[in-house]
């Protein structure tokens, strides 16, 4: 009878395996990996990392950690990349060997073939062929990312244009990794007595609204009227017949990856002064406009000359991820800056206790990515030094225990801003830290003091 019932059950499994791999994109069995990964990681974090006495013992366990979530984010791929490279900005906190690993995700996103995104442009069009709305319609996609991937096409014209498509997976996949993302932080800030799980919905509405399109092509006209005057920076147009749900048409860019230096170079770029773009046009975002691009990685900003031009300008892409500010905490944050660069100790903690946090010292060191010290009465704007991030890192784990009190009033801004402040300062540091990152943005932050804004989400409606 139990041999029987054994049988059954291994039939059974083997039976759910097969299904889950081929018809519903490997949904359970990728959320059961990643569960199983972090209770290896628990144990080595929770009952294995106090034993470690040696620097050497340490770093093969960071190692070893770093490899599991490394091979989970690429066996899972889909929003399994994104969390990845988003690990890969952490570098000011996170032990080197994440970085190591996690930052050769940007180039491990798959493909899929012509024939599945065919099946997807039909049942967003009619039923129509991309050859039969296009001109031209290229089968190999000219770049890969998490969500979708991009094929260049022409119009009727013989307008070249950027399609970007949808993976079929990502909607299937969607719910489950979310749910089990909420799992997992749970337990994590129980386990570890950390204050996490207030960051979870956020982080999934900001998800949610990434693989809508239409979100994205709105977000895009919104960033692409603020740069309006300003020709340094450009926003690609949308081609709005042309794009729905799961595809979006935008204007063809050629350009040069901000992070080919060496290509840059031989173009005749000055590296300094498109890391100087870079900084300021984020600045420009969270302190002027309160629309902040919510991950401005390297691969998602082209450099070229302006048109009939020889002057440098800096094109943004991939605006499905966006913070929108309420102007009360646009305004409080422009004031936070100005009080951090000032050493303004009274604003500084005014305003982290009406946010909710009991750490002032310690929010500000987060904010600027290095160690603040008001009472030696000075604050560094150089560079990040790989002693601020050491220190940042012996000191992390304690005060970020410490750092709420109470995580219903922190404004969730703050979840997607310090991501933007993380790509930021990891794109510039791997443009050689050219740009005083600090000063660029406490210079904003004055003059974002004195404008006054309305939501750009509510003049849209």
């Amino acid at each position: 009878m139990v041999r029987s019932w054994t049988g059954r059950a291994c039939t059974a499994a083997i039976v759910w395996h097969q299904y889950d791999t081929h018809f519903k994109h490997a949904r359970f069995n990728r959320n059961v990996r990643s569960i199983w990964a972090a209770v290896e990681t628990l144990v080595d974090y929770k009952f294995l990392f106090s034993r470690q006495r040696t620097a050497e013992e340490l770093e093969a366990l960071h190692e070893r950690v770093a490899k599991r979530w490394y091979d989970v984010c690429c066996k899972n791929a889909g929003l399994y990349i994104k969390l990845g490279q988003q690990i890969a900005t952490m570098n000011h906190i996170l032990p080197p060997p994440y970085l190591k690993y996690f930052s050769e995700l940007h180039d491990q996103a798959p493909s899929v073939s012509y024939e599945v995104v065919e099946g997807i442009f039909r049942k967003e069009f009619n039923g129509k062929k991309p050859q039969e709305v296009f001109l031209e319609f290229d089968k190999e996609p000219i770049a890969s990312a998490s969500i979708a991937q991009v094929h260049r096409a022409l119009l009727s014209d013989g307008t070249p244009v950027a399609v970007k498509i949808q993976k079929p997976e990502i909607a299937v996949q969607l719910p489950w990794d979310l749910a089990c993302f909420h799992l997992l932080v749970f337990c994590f800030e129980k386990i570890f007595d950390l204050p996490m799980y207030w960051t979870v919905e956020p982080v999934c509405q900001a998800v949610r609204q990434e693989v809508d399109f239409h979100i994205e092509a709105r977000n895009s006209k919104l960033a692409r009227d603020f740069f309006e005057e300003d020709k340094r920076f450009y926003i690609p147009s949308v081609l709005w017949e042309y794009t729905s749900r799961r595809v979006l048409t935008m204007e063809w860019i050629d350009g040069i990856k901000i992070s080919k230096l060496s290509t840059l170079r031989e173009n005749g770029f000055d590296v300094a002064a498109v890391a100087h773009l870079m900084v300021e046009a984020f600045s420009r975002q969270i302190f002027l406009s309160g629309f902040v691009h919510a991950d401005p990685h390297p691969g998602n900003m082209l450099v070229r000359r302006r048109p009939n031009s020889r002057e440098t300008q800096l094109v943004i892409l991939d605006h499905g991820s966006y913070l929108s500010e309420s102007e009360k905490f646009r305004k409080q944050y422009c004031e936070l800056w100005k009080a951090m660069v000032l050493l303004d100790t009274a604003t500084v903690d005014s305003i982290c206790k009406s946010w909710g946090i009991k750490d002032s010292n310690f929010f500000a060191s987060l904010q600027l990515l290095k160690p603040y010290n008001p009472e030696k009465h000075s604050v560094h704007l150089n560079a990040t030094t790989m002693e601020d991030i050491v220190k940042l890192q012996v000191e992390a784990y304690e005060r970020v225990k410490r750092l709420l009190g109470d995580s219903q009033q922190v404004p969730r801004e703050l979840i997607l801003l310090g991501r933007n402040l993380n790509i930021v300062r990891s794109n510039n540091k791997g443009m050689g830290s050219s740009v005083n990152r600090i000063n660029m943005m406490a210079h904003f932050a004055a003059e974002g003091i004195s404008v006054d804004l309305e939501n750009p989400l509510d003049a849209e409606l």
